[in-house]
């Protein structure tokens, strides 16, 4: 019985391992291509913040993709953000409604580049995930009073 439990346990713990040379092997073949998430492009609008999210992603040039958000809340701006989106993350500046800038001059936000696929990108603290042609949600760990909440975006295509 003892014998068996062990060759249970290795034969899932080699099995599992199996899966990561496999998921690094496919990023080998597979490597991140900006254009790969053309999807992003357009004009969005959903939730988050207790209000109104509104995010337009350019086409990538270079291997960078550009994005602009503005968040309103009770019908009043609250702040940008300029977005740049390449294959080692996002990088962000925020501002208030007057164009005066959160992070000092030569500071972004950065989100570093965790994994990916065709539908997916995962960065750390930020997730953005294709739903549907027209559908995507984006997944933000902040940081609130000493607890990490995540805050969820559903966004829609707008036309």
């Amino acid at each position: 019985m003892k014998h068996s439990l062990f060759l249970l346990i290795l034969f899932l713990t080699l099995n599992s391992f199996q899966g990561l040379e496999t998921s690094q092997a496919e990023k080998q073949i597979h490597p991140f291509d900006i254009n790969d998430y053309s999807w992003l492009v357009g004009s969005w609008k959903g939730d988050g913040f207790g209000g109104i999210s509104e995010e337009i992603w350019s086409k990538s040039e270079n291997g960078v993709m550009m994005g602009m958000y503005r968040h309103l809340k009770d019908d009043k701006l609250v702040f940008y953000e300029f977005l740049i989106l390449d294959k080692t993350g996002l990088r962000l500046k925020h501002f208030h409604p007057d164009l005066k800038g959160w992070e000092e001059k030569n500071e972004t936000t950065f989100f570093q580049m965790i994994d990916y696929s065709p539908t997916k990108i995962e960065m750390k603290g930020l997730i953005f995930e294709k739903k549907t042609d027209n559908l995507m949600e984006i997944r933000l760990k902040l940081n609130r009073n000493g607890k990490v909440e995540t805050e969820v975006f559903t966004m829609s295509r707008q036309k």
